[in-house]
């Protein structure tokens, strides 16, 4: 009798004790996702609307690293490259924000014009193939870093990337 009455009323201390430390721990856990606020890097990346594409170029290099296996010779090409590619794309940025913000402005139109977004896209028609063009360029360069073996598994990995 003595027992089932220590247990009462210890019951409720021990059972507020428990969804204390449930909810301290849970506050500790939202203080610790927020490490991105605290974080410089990611506060640069987001401010200057650069993370995206530059976390995708990163898991490229990566994953060409990882999947052809290449040697730091070829690391050190290949990263030449990819920064080359990124200053030539730099320089078609205003093209292509010019061009998207023509066709925006056609799409909150109330009816589509066909002779227009014809004109807007012959006019950034050779800006396109300039881009296009040092895309090429910059595929064939690669390839030349790469063995023949892994010139196959890279047109591979190439295929399966345009299936998806």
């Amino acid at each position: 009798m003595k027992m089932q009455s220590l247990y009462s009323t210890i019951k409720p201390y021990v059972a507020m004790g428990a969804i204390a430390l449930t909810v301290t721990s849970l506050n500790v856990n939202a203080i610790g996702h927020k490490s991105d606020v605290s974080n410089p890097n990611a506060q640069y990346q987001k401010s200057e609307k650069r993370g995206k594409h530059h976390n995708k170029m990163k898991k490229q290099f990566h994953r060409l690293v990882k999947k052809l296996d290449l040697n730091s010779a070829q690391k050190t090409k290949i990263k030449a490259i990819f920064a080359d590619m990124k200053t030539k794309r730099q320089e078609h940025k205003e093209s292509r924000e010019s061009f998207k913000k023509q066709v925006d402005s056609l799409m909150l139109a109330s009816d589509f014009d066909d002779n227009s977004f014809a004109a807007i896209y012959a006019e950034y028609q050779p800006s396109f193939q300039e881009m296009a063009m040092q895309k090429a360029k910059t595929h064939h360069q690669i390839m030349q870093v790469l063995t023949p073996e892994q010139q196959k598994k890279f047109v591979k990995m190439q295929q399966h990337k345009r299936a998806r």
